[in-house]
């Protein structure tokens, strides 16, 4: 189903281009293929990795993750399904507090 529609939106794509040469690179593209040039699937499983990734970075519980998931075990949800990119991680250290930064606990 997933493939079948990809393949719809990706001909209305390719279709709606203005030029020759705009055509040319829509034909070429990766856009809304169902697989891409390095082998990834847009399919349903895909689906669920982008949904469960996108709660986690909308600070949603990792608990409440796992019910929306429909997983019985956490470690499902957060060690397989939920991706974490390099530029999420240098984010999150940059909003350390630096060493200075800490008040003497008094």
């Amino acid at each position: 189903m997933v493939e079948r529609d990809l393949a719809s939106a990706r001909e209305v794509w390719i279709n709606e281009s203005n030029s020759d040469a705009e055509r040319e690179f829509r034909e070429e593209s990766d856009y809304l293929k169902y697989v891409n040039s390095h082998g990834k699937f847009a399919d349903f499983h895909g689906l669920r990795h982008t949904f469960i990734t996108n709660l986690g970075r909308a600070n949603v519980s990792p608990k409440t993750a796992q019910l929306l998931a429909r997983h019985s075990d956490i470690k499902l949800t957060m060690q397989i399904y939920t991706h974490v990119a390099p530029v999420e991680q240098a984010a999150a250290i940059r909003a350390l507090p630096g060493l200075g930064d800490l008040k003497r606990a008094e």
